[in-house]
């Protein structure tokens, strides 16, 4: 099953203005540094709508592709590091913000329905403002340039197919309370047009 292009296109224009609107209404633009915490946590539960939407619309963009990739080729192994040299590491420096398919058998807050395209985040109150910039900013990179995120999607739906992985899930829609019309209906139309997407894709492998 193919989902019609302009749909995604459109979906992900509608994604992309939520994103706006949520930066605007906190001025996150200014990068605070604090911010009260329930303003956060309302900041938070907005940002993890709009981060599952784009992994489901950029997942449809993936299963509509028809690119049959090379298996991936081994690596060489690393050479070995000139005696008394050490390789120093940064902390956070390589900290992935927006996972475009999170790894099955996290700890996903979806009640209990599996859905593998929910964001998964640690106990109330351990959320710096910080980390809030960081995942908006790594999504606004996905929104920039959704071919290339949904080719490399693609690619790892296939690696998951050629293993006899599982399908993802998609869980039911949540409660549209409080977005906005075009989002909230493109919230609800999304988990039935996935499911059948995968029901689809994994059929034709198997």
């Amino acid at each position: 099953m193919s989902v019609d292009r302009s749909f995604l296109s459109m979906g992900l224009e509608v994604a992309e203005r939520a994103l706006t609107d949520l930066v605007a209404r906190d001025n996150l633009h200014l990068r605070p540094e604090k911010m009260p915490r329930a303003r956060r946590a309302k900041a938070n539960g907005r940002l993890k709508q709009i981060e599952q939407i784009v992994r489901r619309l950029l997942t449809l963009m993936a299963l509509s592709l028809h690119i049959v990739f090379a298996p991936p080729r081994k690596r060489a192994p690393a050479p070995g590091l000139p005696e008394g040299v050490e390789l120093v590491t940064f902390p956070g420096a390589a900290d992935p913000c927006f996972a475009l398919l999170p790894r099955a058998g996290g700890p996903f807050p979806s009640g209990p329905v599996m859905d593998t395209f929910g964001t998964s985040y640690g106990p109330q109150g351990t959320v710096p403002t910080a980390r809030l910039l960081a995942r908006i900013r790594a999504i606004r990179r996905v929104l920039k340039s959704p071919d290339s995120a949904a080719k490399r999607l693609a690619r790892f739906i296939q690696r998951l197919k050629a293993s006899g992985e599982p399908r993802p899930m998609a869980g039911h829609a949540h409660s549209a309370f409080r977005l906005s019309p075009e989002l909230g209906a493109l919230s609800t139309a999304l988990p039935g047009l996935l499911t059948a997407s995968l029901e689809a894709t994994w059929e034709e492998s198997g």
